[in-house]
Parts: C-alpha cells; structure tokens; sequence
C-alpha cells in the first residue's frame, strides 16, 4: 500500500503536470508561451520571493514571532492573503505584460497548468520520487496519499484561479481578480489554520469540493469561449 501510495503521489505531482505540458504543446502551436510563463510566475513570485520573505527574513523579527505564536486566526489569514496576493498578483502582471497575444481561455488554462505544475513538482514531485529511493516508508501510506489528492486538487484549483484572472486582464474587469484572491485566500486559510482542528481527509474532502466546483467553472468557461469564437 505504500509503494502504491508513492508511486500514485508521483503520477499527481509529477509524471501528470509533465504529460499535460507535453500534450498542451503537441496540440496546440504557441501553447508553450502561456504554460512557460506560469511556471515562471510560481517561481518568481513565490520559490524567489514571498516563501524566503517568509522563511528567512520574518522569523528573526520578534513581534511576527509573537504574531505567529499568539494569534492563530490572523496568522492564517496572513498566511492565505499573502499566498494569494503574490500568485494572483504575478498572474496579472505577468499575463498583462507579456501574453498580450495569449489570452483566450485555453491559454489560462495552460497557464494555470504550467503554475500549478512547476509547484507540484517542485513542493512534493521531487520529494517523492527521492523519497521512494532512498526511504521508501518516510510517512504513512494514508499521508502519501493525501499528498498526491491534494496536488491534483491544488492543480484544478490553480487552473481555475488562471482562468479568472485571464479572465479579468481580457476583458478589464477587476472582479475576476477579486474572485481569485478572496477564493485562494480563504481556501489556504482553511488549509493553514484548521489543519490539526479537523484532520488530513477532512480537509482533503474541503479542498475536493473546492477543486470540483473549479473544474466546473472552467469547463464553462471554456464552452462559452468556444461558442463565442465560432459564432
């Protein structure tokens, strides 16, 4: 069961975002532009910038220490405001500023798969497969799971948040951008702060139906672009 687990994380957060990338390009010319430019947007505004904020500037300043430590709600809100503000904040830019060609809504669809792909691969794709390598039994077989469910959630859910703001650049309206950083926002304040209140599968389960109700915005999205580019 464990080796099944591992092997079913590695598929989600790393031979998938792979053969979608992969399939996206095969099918579609130009495709690559939009999928390269999100991964780049992840790793800019997240790996170069707000997780080393995070992880080595704020933790030597005494009051967030005190924060972190005393205020468990705002914390997470903190935690999910500035995951948002960052991610959705690089897709405007980013999508403004150089995908003025590519802005349909199958380009923030590989948008989004190349953003959410590039985090799977890099927070738990690398990891796993490592893992199953050199200690085979690092978690539980239940958590390696969850691990692998998350990813692929996470990843409909980042194809979703770039069809919004794709969404809001094309047709300059800033609400779409709203409904992004509010959904992100509360989604990774739920995640962050009822955690150990809840239990994994739980959460998991909050994170699906969030995912769900995403893949069923963007499969609308992308009939009404459709029906509106034939017509």
């Amino acid at each position: 069961m464990q080796v099944f687990s591992s092997i079913f994380t590695i598929i989600c957060s790393f031979l998938l975002p792979i053969a979608l990338t992969v399939i996206f390009c095969v099918r579609r010319k130009g495709i690559w532009k939009p999928i390269l430019f999100g991964a780049l947007t992840f790793v800019v505004f997240q790996v170069l910038i707000r997780i080393p904020l995070l992880q080595a500037v704020l933790p030597y300043q005494s009051w967030y220490i005190t924060f972190a430590n005393t205020q468990p709600i705002l914390y997470g809100l903190f935690l999910g405001g500035t995951a948002a503000l960052f991610e959705e904040g690089g897709r405007y830019l980013v999508m403004s500023l150089f995908l003025k060609k590519h802005r349909s809504t199958s380009d923030g669809i590989a948008f989004g798969v190349g953003h959410g792909g590039i985090e799977a691969i890099l927070l738990v794709g690398i990891s796993a497969i490592m893992a199953l390598f050199t200690n085979p039994f690092p978690t539980t077989s239940s958590l390696m799971f969850a691990s692998g469910f998350e990813r692929l959630c996470t990843l409909v859910l980042h194809i979703g948040w770039s069809v919004m703001v794709m969404k809001s650049v094309r047709e300059k309206n800033l609400w779409w951008l709203l409904v992004a950083f509010v959904t992100h926002m509360l989604i990774d304040f739920v995640a962050v702060t009822y955690l150990s209140v809840i239990g994994v599968w739980p959460l998991e389960g909050v994170v699906f139906v969030c995912a769900a109700l995403m893949a069923w915005f963007v499969v609308r999205e992308y009939k009404k672009h459709k029906t509106l580019e034939n017509n």
